[in-house]
C-alpha cells in the first residue's frame, strides 16, 4: 500500500469512527438493513389422498371435499401449475361451508376445518397474485368446467376505495424487536398486509404506504339470488371491528395490527445518516408532509415529527399504538413529517409552514373542516423546535440575530431573498392549536459545542448551489451578518449550540397564545456542567414556559419515541384534547 494510500485509508478509519462515535452520542441506531417478509406456514397436505385414494379423515363431506381439493391445490402449486389457485379457492369454499354449519360451536375458529381454511386463504393470495389471477382492487379470477368466472372483492369498513387495494403480503411468522408490543387476535380469516403503490405521489400520500385488512372467502348474503349465494373475497378493516357475524352469531376476526408497521421496519433501508451528511442527496418524494391514512372529515390530524439523525421511522411504536386503539382510529387521523435532518431547520420549518398551508387548501378548499384546525403537533428532540416554529410569530427577531440592517436594506438576489424571507420571516399556521414537545433542545445540546458536535456539522455537505449564493450574499453584503451565518449557512448541529444567537432568538419568540404546549422530558442522566439529562438534552433546555404539564420519564434521547410512559401521556393528551374539543366536532362524526 503507497503513502498516499495508507493515508486516504486512515482519514476513512478516522471519519468512520467519528460518524459512528457521532450517531452513538445523539440517538443515532445502527443503520437497518433491509429484510424480508416471512411467507405463512401452509398446512401439509395429505398426498396419500391422491396416490393411495385412502379415505379422509373426516366423514363429513364439506370437510373430506376441502382436504381433497387442497391436496390437488398443493400437487399443482408445486408442479408450477396456475390450477392450483382454483383449487384452493375450491378447498377455501368447502371449509366456508363447514364454519357456516358449526357456527354455533364456540372454538370453531380453533378447529381444523379453520386451519385449512386459513391454509388454503394464505396459499390463494400467494398464488393467486403469483400467476395474475388476484387483482385485490377486483377480484380473482378461476376456471371450472363452466369456464372462467370472476370471483368479486368486497370491502368493509375503510375509509380508502378499492384503487388502494394493490398488492396483498400474507402475515406470516414474523418477530420484531422495535415494537413494544404486537395488537393481534385469532379468529377466522387470514390478516394481509395491503400495499398501496403509485408511481408519483401529489396527493399527500406516501408512493408507497401499508395498512392491515383481514381477508375472508365466502358466501355473500344476497337477497337477490336466494337460490344461489355467490362466492366473495371479504377485506374487513380490522381497525374497525373485531369481529363477524356468520348465521347470526358474532365470531372473532383473525387479526393483526401490528404486521403493516413490522413490514415497513423488516424490508425498509433506512440511510437517515445520508440525509443528515448530504441533505441535498435525498429525493423530493422521501421528504415532505404525508398522510397514513385517506383524510377523513372530521378527523383532527396528529402530526408527528422526527429529530436529528432520524427519520419517518422513529415513530413506529406511536403508530403502533395509536392504530391499536378504537378510540383513536374514530377520532384522530396520522400524518408525518419527514426531512434531512443535515438541513437548517429553520428552512425546515419553512417547508413544513408551506406544505400545512397547501394540504389546507387540498384537502378542505371550502374551510368547513373545524377539525383541520385542531392539528396536534408531536416533535421529538430537532422536530420539536420545528413544531414550536409552525406556532411562533418571528417579527423582525430572527433577522436582526444575524444582520445588523434590516431585511430590505440587504442586497439579494430575488431567489434568495424570497427562501430567506420564508425561513425568516413568519406568523404561527392557524391550523395547529396544541403541541406536545418530547426531548426538546428549546436552548440547545452541550453535545453540539463539542469536539464531536462540531465534527458533525463539519461533516455536513453543503450544496454547491447554497455555497455559491451564500458567497454571493457576503460579498455583495460586507461587515453586515454575524459571525454565525458569514462563515457558512448554519447547519442543524449549529443551531442547537447553546450560544447560538439565532437559537436564542428563537427561543424568545412570543408563541400563538390559543394553543396548548406540553412537555415530556427525559431524565436520569448526569451531563458534566447541565446537570440533569436524557443524556442528550439536559432537563434546563427541554422545559418550555407556558406549558400547561410536564411529564418525566427515565429514558435515553434515542429512546424517547418509542418509550411506554412517553407513549401513555400522548394518549393522556389526545384523550384530552378530544374532551376539549367543540360541540361541532360531535356533529361532523
Amino acid at each position: 500500500m503507497s503513502s498516499m494510500e495508507c493515508c486516504k485509508f486512515k482519514s476513512f478509519l478516522c471519519f468512520l469512527t467519528h460518524t459512528l462515535l457521532f450517531c452513538s452520542l445523539w440517538g443515532c441506531t445502527s443503520l437497518l438493513r433491509q429484510g424480508t417478509w416471512p411467507a405463512p406456514s401452509l398446512v401439509q397436505a395429505d398426498s396419500k389422498i391422491l396416490t393411495q385414494r385412502v379415505t379422509v379423515r373426516s366423514g363429513n363431506w364439506d370437510q373430506s371435499q376441502a382436504e381433497i381439493a387442497y391436496a390437488l391445490a398443493a400437487d399443482a402449486s408445486q408442479r408450477e401449475d396456475s390450477a392450483c389457485v382454483d383449487h384452493y379457492l375450491e378447498a377455501a369454499e368447502h371449509c366456508w361451508r363447514e364454519i357456516e354449519s358449526r357456527s354455533h360451536e364456540k372454538g370453531i375458529h380453533d378447529c381444523y376445518v379453520s386451519a385449512i381454511y386459513r391454509s388454503a386463504l394464505n396459499a390463494l393470495v400467494i398464488e393467486g397474485q403469483k400467476y395474475k389471477r388476484l387483482d385485490p382492487r377486483v377480484g380473482l379470477s378461476v376456471k371450472s368446467q363452466k369456464g372462467w368466472r370472476l370471483i368479486p372483492c368486497m370491502y368493509y369498513g375503510f375509509d380508502r376505495p378499492p384503487d388502494d387495494f394493490n398488492s396483498l403480503f400474507p402475515v406470516g411468522p414474523y418477530a420484531t424487536k422495535e415494537l413494544n408490543q404486537l395488537y393481534r387476535q385469532d379468529g377466522l380469516g387470514v390478516p394481509v398486509v395491503v400495499v398501496r403503490s403509485r408511481t408519483i405521489s401529489n396527493d399527500f400520500q406516501r408512493k408507497t404506504s401499508t395498512f392491515p385488512a383481514t381477508l375472508l372467502v365466502k358466501h355473500h348474503d344476497d337477497s337477490s339470488t336466494p337460490n344461489e349465494l355467490p362466492l366473495v373475497l371479504e377485506f374487513h378493516n380490522p381497525i374497525d371491528a373485531s369481529t363477524i357475524a356468520i348465521q347470526g352469531v358474532s365470531k372473532p376476526l383473525a387479526i393483526d395490527k401490528s404486521a403493516p408497521t413490522a413490514r415497513v421496519l423488516s424490508t425498509t433501508q433506512r440511510n437517515y445518516l445520508g440525509a443528515f451528511l448530504q441533505p441535498s442527496s435525498v429525493a423530493n418524494d422521501d421528504s415532505g408532509l404525508f398522510m397514513l391514512e385517506p383524510y377523513v372529515a372530521g378527523k383532527i390530524p396528529v402530526l408527528l415529527v422526527h429529530g436529528l439523525l432520524s427519520d419517518r421511522l422513529t415513530w413506529a411504536n406511536v403508530v403502533n399504538e395509536l392504530r391499536s386503539r378504537e378510540w383513536y382510529s374514530q377520532r384522530f387521523q396520522v400524518w408525518g413529517y419527514q426531512y434531512p435532518t443535515g438541513e437548517p431547520f429553520l428552512g425546515t420549518a419553512a417547508k413544513l409552514r408551506q406544505q400545512l398551508d397547501a394540504i389546507g387548501g387540498y384537502l378542505d378548499p371550502e374551510a368547513t373542516d373545524p377539525a383541520l384546525d385542531r392539528l396536534v403537533m408531536i416533535g421529538h428532540s430537532m422536530g420539536g423546535l420545528i413544531s414550536k416554529m409552525q406556532i411562533a410569530y418571528s417579527g423582525d427577531s430572527l433577522w436582526n440575530a444575524i444582520s445588523k440592517l434590516p431585511f430590505e436594506g440587504v442586497t439579494i438576489e430575488p431567489a434568495i431573498r424570497t427562501k430567506l424571507k420564508d425561513a425568516f420571516f413568519f406568523e404561527a399556521s392557524p391550523m395547529v392549536s396544541r403541541v406536545i414537545f418530547v426531548g426538546t433542545p428549546h436552548r440547545g445540546s452541550a453535545l453540539a459545542q463539542r469536539a464531536i458536535g462540531r465534527l458533525g456539522s463539519i461533516l455536513i455537505e453543503e450544496p454547491a448551489e447554497q455555497k455559491k449564493a451564500h458567497r454571493k450574499l457576503m460579498s455583495d453584503n460586507p461587515g453586515v451578518f454575524s459571525d454565525e451565518f458569514s462563515n457558512r449557512v448554519p447547519t442543524s448541529v449549529d443551531l442547537l449550540e447553546p450560544n447560538s444567537p439565532l437559537l436564542q432568538a428563537m427561543d424568545s419568540l412570543p408563541l400563538e397564545p390559543c394553543v396548548k404546549l406540553h412537555s415530556i422530558i427525559g431524565d436520569g442522566r448526569w451531563m458534566l456542567g447541565n446537570g440533569d439529562s436524557d443524556g442528550v438534552v439536559p432537563v434546563s433546555s427541554a422545559t418550555q414556559a407556558g406549558a400547561t404539564s410536564e411529564k418525566r420519564v427515565s429514558g435515553k434521547h434515542a429512546d424517547l419515541p418509542s418509550d411506554p410512559e412517553m407513549i401513555e401521556e400522548l394518549l393522556r393528551i389526545l384523550r384530552l384534547h378530544w374532551e376539549e374539543a367543540p360541540t361541532e366536532q360531535d356533529s361532523l362524526n
